[in-house]
């Protein structure tokens, strides 16, 4: 009797066994089954087009009156709007709104902006490599060097400077370049430049300023002409498509028309958690929007500040001078050795200053042939 309960008790255990094998088996086959559909949901979630409208907060530190907004900014926000076929409203600001612009990146990072204006030069140390677009002697004109650089951010710089930041670059361009501009004197030599305060924009303006005998004063282009008025500078670095955003040509008395002291970067980029999380249409708006405005915007321009030079020529008393050929070549002599300074100083850090310039150089030369 006691074996024959023993062997009911055996089985009963034995069956409950088996019973929970096959449940927890049935279980986590189903948790993997759910877990499949999810990571599936997940890859294909941004591949589905979808009816819903996607809302773009784009973050801007210039006013919307400046020829960058004006010819670049406004054109490339309605585009976007318009190949988005009413599914993208954007929802712009400007102007510093969301902002200063040193913190504009830092914001695009945490998600305050999807999209925002980059500017290297104003967060030192963060983009370091980027700089090379600003610097001196590379680019022949906004037309060529802006293909190069555009080439360089998409396929070098993305990823050995923004994929670590989570920013993908949607277009980039570099200005017209910087002139001479002030109130005291021509500057024709290296010489000329010898006890003028001259507002700069960044830190290898500045140094090049402070050795060619000039005071180097950094500030912003919305300080620059309350600071001229009165007398903190006397002059600036400055391109042409920026004079009429800071009404400079109502204080400027001597201007260069072909110096090339290094060049603005213009710069969108999109924070990569939030371009991931866009269906792929609005993906594609946006894309083709900034390949777009990023061909155009240069040639605009180019045939803008030639009009606006014979303008200013003709309606100001300003001096409109050439550097002589012989000057700029040692200029030029100069600028090449600040650049190699500006990469080697990088590859101490550990970053590849060195091969970005090189490959910047090898993109100009190409675009401009």
């Amino acid at each position: 009797m006691e074996e024959f309960l023993y062997e009911i008790a055996f089985k009963k255990r034995l069956c409950f066994l088996f019973l929970f094998v096959l449940v927890f088996g049935l279980t986590a086959c189903g948790s993997r089954n759910t877990e499949q559909v999810e990571d599936n949901n997940e890859v294909k979630s941004n591949e589905v087009e979808s009816d819903e409208q996607v809302v773009i907060k784009i973050a801007d530190y210039l006013p919307t009156s400046h020829l960058i907004s004006i010819h670049a900014t406004l054109p490339w926000i309605d585009r976007i709007e318009e190949l988005g076929e009413g599914k993208i409203k954007v929802e712009y600001y400007p102007a510093e709104q969301l902002g200063k612009i040193n913190s504009q990146f830092d914001n695009l990072k945490n998600k305050v902006s999807d999209i925002a204006y980059i500017q290297p030069e104003r967060i030192e140390g963060v983009l370091p490599l980027t700089n090379v677009g600003a610097n001196l002697g590379i680019v022949k004109d906004a037309v060529s060097g802006s293909r190069a650089f555009s080439k360089l951010v998409h396929e070098d710089l993305y990823e050995s400077e923004f994929k670590a930041h989570g920013v993908r670059p949607l277009w980039a361009a570099v200005s017209s370049s910087n002139q001479i501009v002030n109130s005291k004197h021509p500057v024709k030599t290296i010489e000329d430049f010898k006890g003028l305060k001259v507002r700069t924009s960044n830190g290898m303006q500045e140094q090049l300023m402070s050795e060619w005998g000039a005071t180097p004063i950094t500030m912003s282009g919305g300080e620059l002409y309350s600071s001229w008025e009165r007398g903190i500078v006397d002059g600036s670095l400055f391109a042409f498509l920026n004079w009429s955003a800071y009404q400079l040509e109502t204080i400027v008395e001597y201007s260069t028309v072909n110096a090339a002291v290094g060049r603005g970067i213009i710069m969108f980029g999109v924070n990569e958690e939030v371009w991931d999380s866009w269906p792929k249409d609005v993906q594609e708006a946006v894309r083709q929007a900034s390949e777009e405005i990023a061909e155009r915007f240069p040639k605009d321009i180019a045939e803008y500040e030639e009009k606006q030079i014979m303008q200013y020529k003709e309606e100001t008393n300003i001096e409109f001078y050439e550097i002589p050929e012989d000057e700029l070549q040692r200029w030029n002599e100069k600028f090449q050795s600040y650049n190699n300074n500006w990469a080697e100083n990088l590859d101490r850090k550990g970053l590849p200053g060195t091969e970005i310039l090189e490959k910047f150089t090898q993109y100009n030369e190409e675009f401009s042939e």
